[in-house]
């Protein structure tokens, strides 16, 4: 019996030093995406051959590493705690790789993705812009993916290299860094009759109120920033853009809440008064958020310091 357990150890060992680091890649793909196919579109290889990788790690380490659940597939327990611990060192194996890859912006032809709210596009676009003018670089903003779970998929996915949202990432496998912090501020008309010398808490839960669709964990702006429970306000009308908020609060006696830094931008266009909120509220924080296997990257460490350059200009000089 004994004898059968030294030779055991000893193949054990002898698979453990053939090992092939990309099994572990690959292992750990499957895990995040938890789907064969999606992990092989992610890594441009067939699923078979992800299959057979998952099947060959499986071999050295002796045990099922995933269920069939439904028509996908679930990590065992042991799946679970081998990706905990492989996760993060090949996290660090690829930023290592990464930090010492050169990125010069005045020769790259690259295109970088960045997510952003559109008050933030249209507050830093037009100096980026400026920023890129003797760069061979392309910077293509878009529009917050609001869902935080397809966010971060996105991220994983390389469809974006940065994003620039209100909530910060609590997974190991992002980073982030607050670049900024905004006020949330009352905007009603400049001719409005009843807030010419500012507005109560009476008079604002009292007026029709224009709402910017924007929801995080099934609450409104208002509540999220909020220190107390709000009553119900009475819906004057939605609007998907923030800039078309604005335009219908001048237009009519409906208030909405803007951030300030892009009101007072427009304020004089469209001849607004802005107000303190009459509640005690938070303000807003701005993260940068990125995969933390680039956090080393040079091309996206470039990406992220231009992009926290042009948001100190804009929020350091408006606020």
């Amino acid at each position: 019996m004994k004898q059968e357990t030294l030779e055991s150890d000893a193949l054990m060992q002898q698979q453990l030093l053939k090992l092939d680091l990309n099994l572990i890649r690959v292992f750990c793909c499957v895990c995040d995406y938890q789907s064969i196919t999606l992990a092989a579109e992610h890594l441009a290889l067939t699923q078979s051959s992800v299959s057979n990788a998952i099947n060959r790690f499986k071999a050295v380490v002796g045990v099922e590493l995933f269920i069939r659940q439904g028509r996908g597939i679930a990590l065992t327990a042991i799946g679970q705690h081998l990706h905990r611990q492989l996760s993060l060192p090949l996290i660090e194996i690829e930023q290592c790789i990464n930090s010492v890859k050169a990125f010069d912006p005045s020769l790259s032809k690259r295109i970088f993705h960045v997510s952003a709210n559109e008050s933030i596009i249209d507050l830093i676009e037009a100096d980026i812009e400026k920023s890129l003018t003797d760069k061979g670089v392309e910077i293509i903003f878009t529009e917050a993916i609001l869902d935080e779970g397809n966010l971060y998929q996105a991220l994983k996915n390389q469809q974006i290299d940065l994003a620039l949202d209100i909530v910060a990432p609590t997974e190991a496998s992002f980073t982030s860094k607050q670049i900024a912090t905004e006020k949330l501020v009352c905007v009603a008309r400049a001719e409005h009759p009843q807030f010419k010398h500012g507005i109560d808490e009476v008079s604002y839960f009292a007026a029709k109120h224009l709402f910017y669709r924007l929801h995080r964990h099934n609450q409104r702006v208002a509540e999220m920033i909020s220190t107390d429970h709000l009553p119900e306000r009475d819906m004057y009308g939605e609007k998907s853009s923030l800039l078309t908020m604005l335009s219908g609060v001048s237009k009519s006696d409906a208030i909405c809440i803007a951030p300030y830094t892009y009101a007072k931008n427009y304020q004089s266009i469209f001849n607004l008064i802005l107000m303190d909120l009459p509640f005690e509220s938070q303000v807003i924080s701005i993260y940068s958020i990125w995969p933390t296997r680039n956090h080393q990257d040079p091309a996206i460490k470039w990406l992220r310091e231009l992009v926290e350059s042009a948001m100190e200009k804009v929020y350091l000089t408006k606020n």
